[in-house]
């Protein structure tokens, strides 16, 4: 890793690298970097304790969660489930989908394995990504990860990243419109470590 001459990494900065990669060798999606200083977040059993975008689907109609979850099992890719899923929801409102996700909220808790660790994060910056819903995921983060994260009252900016379903006048149209995929969650970590680079050039050797 190409970093500052006079940059150093302090004990928590170090704490962070030897717990979140121990999460990651556990199966759960936590990419932390200290330059910049940012911890990269997947929402579905990373941050939740039950599936988002599952528990929102049989809120939002009991019978397109049944075939969403046989799309889950099958053996395709994440974009390809993603994208099969989100023609289930055509001809549902933007007003439905927001109730269900309000409902589905109340029934998940962030797991205790992260939460402290939220609470203690700042200053390093949370980045989080999902193929959920953007509806659905800044719901869960205004009331579940915002009141962890901001706990200290210096309110911090969270970064999402979610997955945006087309709809034309609040009706869904069954296409999407972006999703971060594999691809698109690599080149965000390799495009804001070149930016950071990019503001240090000079003090680089």
């Amino acid at each position: 890793m190409i970093k500052p001459a006079d940059f150093a990494l302090d004990a928590e900065q170090t704490r962070k690298i030897k717990k979140f990669y121990t999460l990651l060798s556990e199966g759960k999606e936590f990419y932390y970097t200290p330059f910049p200083d940012t911890l990269y977040a997947d929402l579905n059993l990373t941050l939740t304790d039950k599936h988002l975008a599952m528990c929102m689907l049989r809120q939002l109609d009991k019978n397109i969660a049944e075939s969403a979850e046989k799309i889950f099992r099958a053996d395709k890719s994440k974009r390809s489930k993603v994208m099969s899923i989100a023609k289930l929801v055509e001809g549902k409102t933007i007003a439905e989908l927001i109730d269900a996700s309000m409902a589905a909220v109340e029934e998940i808790n962030v797991p205790e394995y992260i939460s402290h660790e939220l609470e203690i994060l700042k200053p390093s910056r949370l980045t989080i990504w999902t193929d959920t819903p953007r509806e659905t995921a800044s719901i869960y983060v205004r009331k579940k990860i915002d009141p962890l994260y901001n706990k200290d009252g210096d309110v911090g900016y969270i970064v999402l990243h979610a997955t945006d379903l087309q709809h034309e006048a609040g009706v869904f149209t069954g296409e999407i419109n972006s999703l971060p995929d594999e691809y698109f969650r690599h080149n965000i970590q390799h495009i804001e470590y070149l930016n950071f680079l990019k503001k240090v050039a000079d003090r680089i050797v």
